[in-house]
């Protein structure tokens, strides 16, 4: 408070740290309204993330089987058709306003491709080849989304951790200090106000005498 504790107390004063406490308080509210904002969506993409694990878990065991088969039936083919059918994949990130706080996403993108995209005839590749394909596809487009939506808890957690501590500061440390001042000062303006009483009393006293 500085130059406030340093002077004398005032009525200016103590309606000065009334309103600052008042304005503080609801600038607290916000902040934990907020707090609770993005704690729903932490744990909204924690239920999505482990979900989209375990599917990816059994999406891979899938083509990791399809892929072990396909290499018994036919190595060669399996190791050409990897080879012709490989590509690079672009990524677009964004970012997304949540309460004020810009969270990083990856957009979704579409990476299980049809035979035609994948410029291979299905009458030279065995299907159980197209079908591991799709299945590894398929897997690399689920760890796209896992990816991002791992990439927003991260931010979101430490957004979390930050707005705690303020909230903490805040609720432990600033506005009981406010409020120790303000019953200080209050002390002081009501001492002042029965000595005045009091004054004026004699005063009037020694008059009357």
């Amino acid at each position: 408070m500085g130059m406030l504790e340093k002077s004398a107390p005032t009525r200016e004063q103590f309606m000065a740290l009334r309103r600052r406490y008042d304005v503080i308080g609801k600038g607290l509210e916000l902040l934990k309204s907020k707090r609770e904002a993005l704690m729903k969506e932490f744990f909204g993409i924690v239920d999505e993330s482990i979900r989209m694990r375990d599917e990816l878990t059994a999406l891979l065991a899938g083509a990791q089987r399809g892929l072990e088969r396909a290499r018994a039936l036919n190595g060669v083919a399996v190791e050409s058709f990897a080879y012709g059918a490989k590509r690079h994949v672009s990524l677009n990130i964004r970012a997304r306003n949540v309460w004020g706080v810009y969270i990083p996403e990856i957009e979704d993108v579409n990476l299980t491709r049809t035979l035609d995209a994948m410029d291979i005839s299905p009458v030279g590749e065995s299907a159980a080849v197209i079908e591991t394909a799709r299945r590894f596809e398929a897997a690399s487009e689920l760890i796209v989304k896992i990816a991002s939506r791992e990439i927003r808890l991260t931010a979101i957690g430490e957004v979390i951790r930050s707005d705690s501590r303020k909230i903490n500061a805040i609720t432990e440390v600033i506005l009981p200090s406010i409020k120790n001042r303000i019953k200080y000062i209050e002390r002081v303006l009501e001492e002042r106000e029965r000595e005045e009483i009091f004054r004026l009393k004699r005063n009037k006293a020694r008059r009357q005498a």
